[in-house]
């Protein structure tokens, strides 16, 4: 290779990674409730935001401890630390999981691997007038090592357990916000005709 060659090699390179950069400068991503931000800073004049909806999403009780799991990360994804206050819709939910050893030892035939699976069925019901607003199910599984200490095993079923009903809970509640942002309007519009 001669310089002229290193030289366009070089010049191809760095155009490249200012295209690269500069699709990266491009990215609009942001945290969910936040305002949404303009060339002079966040815009407050906009539409209702997710911030609107902190604290009016109740969530059912639950009735098992892997219910309590997954309702904790569902109002935390909801309501953030926000305490329920007139809740205006309520997610009301059925919460399945299975614990399924995926691999085993041979020899001496003792699970070395397992998967935890959490499913939840959810239905959003608008409290004002008992209508469904919106019903779906979502999944979660989670792989983890198993040993023969049983402590060991037990502890790495819990914390399965509980990322399962975090990861869950953060997919229920990417299908919820939208539905009640869609219809939060609705009463509105109707007391004001």
């Amino acid at each position: 290779m001669s310089f002229s060659d290193h030289a366009r090699l070089r010049s191809i390179c760095t155009a490249g990674a200012l295209a690269g950069l500069a699709l990266l400068a491009a990215c609009t991503s942001g945290p969910a409730y936040a305002p949404p931000q303009t060339s002079t800073g966040p815009a407050f004049d906009g539409p209702a935001l997710l911030t609107d909806m902190r604290g009016r999403v109740s969530v059912a009780a639950a009735a098992t401890r892997t219910d309590q799991l997954f309702r904790n990360a569902l109002v935390y994804r909801l309501n953030g630390a926000d305490p329920v206050s007139s809740p205006l819709y309520e997610v009301r939910y059925v919460v399945t999981a299975l614990d399924q050893v995926t691999s085993v030892e041979s020899g001496t035939g003792v699970p070395s691997a397992a998967s935890y699976r959490m499913q939840a069925d959810y239905t959003l019901i608008r409290l004002s007038d008992g209508e469904t607003i919106g019903a779906g199910s979502r999944f979660s599984t989670v792989p983890y090592d198993r040993n023969s200490q049983l402590y060991a095993s037990q502890s790495a079923v819990e914390d399965a357990r509980a990322r399962a009903a975090r990861e869950l809970a953060d997919r229920v509640g990417m299908a919820v916000l939208p539905l009640s942002l869609i219809h939060i309007s609705e009463p509105t519009r109707q007391a004001e005709i």
